[in-house]
């Protein structure tokens, strides 16, 4: 797995990896603890940055991570 993009904001963090030069993975932390990995094996690096970028600006909710987490 290699790291691909990391985003912050206040006491949010989402960091996109790609995994095994396949699909990519956005792991998604709160208050330096993790919530969860999202694998996004069919969806754009465009579509996986929205999602990170939903998570820090507070959009995405802490459920909706857990929901669809691996």
């Amino acid at each position: 797995m290699s790291w691909y993009n990391d985003f912050k904001k206040d006491n949010r963090r989402a960091i996109i990896n790609l995994v095994d030069s396949e699909y990519l993975m956005c792991s998604f932390y709160e208050d330096d603890r993790s919530i969860g990995e999202i694998e996004y094996p069919d969806k754009s690096y465009h579509y996986v940055r929205d999602a990170a970028e939903n998570w820090i600006e507070g959009i995405m909710t802490v459920d909706t991570v857990k929901m669809y987490k691996v």
